[in-house]
């Protein structure tokens, strides 16, 4: 008997390994295999057949169960008079009952209960195919993957956790989808490349393809390893943001971030946040991110923070009726009560904004964000001004 491993797709390439591919809430597998008339193969556990692409024919059936006449046959048994009084039904004709391991038979002839230690064997279905040559496998089953990644202050570690069933090693692609939905099934295609040292990523139709290479012990849930590598360029700051309309605002508390821009393409998943305090690496914050492309900034809010507390004024107003549009002057003040100085972000957000003029330098000016940094010392404050026209 052969397992059956098998692919994805319709394809004529001829895998020599077996090949797996996770989606987020489904498995599949393939395998090619070579046919000389009928042959049959044994399906699996827990999988199903989708296709046999190649084969003349198939179909699937399911071994015949034995009878109780038959399990029981050979056995040494303990006859007893009544049943236990709580049961569950197994079988009405010949009336089979079960308490816990134990199978109570009863014998007409004897008019006694049979009991004996049994242990129900799983059904057993076999694949039977006609063709001549190659033929490709696809099977499919439950199954899923996750991915947490680790940040310290400057290393990012990434794993990969697998879970499917009935499967001991294969060539692994990760889908960054659920198998349900139908974009995943256009245009899609499969690299043989060698995985580097991030699985390389296949995109079509925005769906994405981390190819994780070959992974034994499968059908023990392994824990893979995705990433691990120095980060230099990781930026620490806090942050705040408001809408260029909003109304005055006394003190809140800021978002203390951690950024960095990506060193490879990394699958969406859960980040843990990790700082180095008094030597102890401690973790201060979790979150979770998308599928993320190489070199992309990567903003990470760790933890709401009343440590440094912003308070905006607006001194100046004026609405332009004929061009819907309005002035705004706005005073922000920045308070810093760390014992260290600290780095801060103010982040404005409104329509079709222009910036006429402000008391410091924006870092980023676009017709929808405006972003100001500065770097505010120990147990201090600092203020800026502002003034925006933008649409109503």
């Amino acid at each position: 008997m052969r397992s059956l491993l098998f692919l994805l797709f319709a394809s004529t390439t001829i895998f020599a390994t077996p090949v797996l591919i996770l989606f987020q809430d489904s498995a599949i597998l393939m395998e090619s295999l070579s046919v000389s008339g009928t042959e049959t193969v044994s399906v699996p556990q827990d999988w199903n057949v989708m296709d046999v692409i190649g084969a003349k024919s198939w179909y699937v059936v399911s071994e015949k169960e034995p009878s109780w006449e038959e399990i029981i046959k050979g056995k040494t048994v303990e006859a007893v008079d009544e049943p236990p009084s709580r049961f569950e039904v197994i079988s009405t004709s010949p009336l089979v009952l079960k308490k816990d391991t134990k199978y109570y038979i009863y014998n007409s002839t004897l008019k006694k209960w049979l009991v004996l230690e049994y242990e129900e064997p799983q059904s057993s279905r076999k694949l039977v195919m006609n063709g001549q040559g190659k033929v490709t496998l696809l099977l499919r089953s439950s199954g899923s993957w996750n991915v947490r990644y680790y940040l310290f202050e400057d290393t990012l570690t990434g794993n990969a956790f697998l879970s499917v069933s009935g499967v001991e090693s294969a060539d692994v692609f990760l889908i960054s989808r659920p198998a349900g939905e139908a974009s995943i099934w256009k245009g899609m295609y499969l690299s043989a490349s060698p995985s580097r040292e991030m699985p390389e990523e296949h995109e079509s139709e925005e769906v994405k393809v981390y190819h994780l290479g070959k992974v034994k012990d499968l059908d023990k849930s392994p824990v893979v390893n995705l990433i691990e590598t120095n980060l230099f360029n990781v930026n620490e700051y806090y942050s705040y943001s408001f809408a260029v309309n909003d109304s005055i605002f006394d003190y809140q508390k800021t978002t203390f971030t951690r950024s960095f821009m990506t060193p490879v393409d990394l699958p969406g998943g859960t980040v843990s946040i990790f700082s180095n305090i008094s030597g102890v690496d401690i973790m201060i914050g979790e979150t979770s991110i998308p599928d993320t492309p190489k070199n992309s900034l990567l903003e990470l809010p760790v933890t709401d923070s009343w440590d440094v507390r912003v308070k905006g004024e607006i001194l100046d107003e004026r609405n332009y009726k004929d061009t819907y549009e309005y002035e705004r002057t706005w005073r922000v003040t920045v308070q810093n009560l760390n014992e260290t100085e600290s780095k801060v972000r103010i982040n404005i957000y409104g329509n079709m904004m222009r910036l006429l003029r402000s008391s410091i330098k924006p870092l980023k000016e676009t017709s929808d964000q405006i972003v100001f940094e500065l770097i505010v010392p120990p147990n201090s404050e600092k203020e800026f001004e502002f003034k925006v026209r933008s649409g109503w």
